[in-house]
Parts: C-alpha cells; structure tokens; sequence
C-alpha cells in the first residue's frame, strides 16, 4: 500500500486515481497493477479520418461466396 500512496509524487494524485479505479474494474488489488496502469504513457487521440471520402475513393463489389457455393454443388473437396 506504501508503494502505491508513493506513486502520487511520481505520477500526481489524479492520475494515481485513475489507475486505482482502473485495477479494481478489473478485479485485481495489487499494487503492482496499479504501478503498471499509473505509469502508463497517455495515448493521444488520433486526428479523426473522413472516412466516407476515403471509402468512396476506393470501391469495390461486395464480395460473394457464389464461387464457393459452386464447388459445394460439384463435390469439391471437404
């Protein structure tokens, strides 16, 4: 407990928090756990993609499985 109540100076209270609530969402109370999720590097949002654009710039047919239904008719191997 020591060690975790330490963690406050190197990450800050708020953080520390954070990582607390988080190891005990997922069931575990040891503060090795909390170590790992306090000292963890935030992520960044990723600049949002125009997906729509993107996905119009490439179309392609839906994919079809008529080609494998084929060769269930005709015996093909299993």
């Amino acid at each position: 407990m020591v060690e975790v109540l330490l963690l406050a100076r190197e990450v800050g209270p708020e953080r520390l928090e954070l990582a607390v609530r988080g190891a005990l969402a997922c069931g575990s109370h040891d503060g090795r756990a909390v170590a790992l999720l306090a000292r963890r590097q935030p992520r960044t949002q990723p600049a949002p993609l125009d997906l729509p654009d993107r996905l119009r710039a490439s179309e392609r047919p839906v994919p079809t499985l008529a080609d494998y239904d084929r060769l269930l008719e005709r015996g093909g191997a299993r």
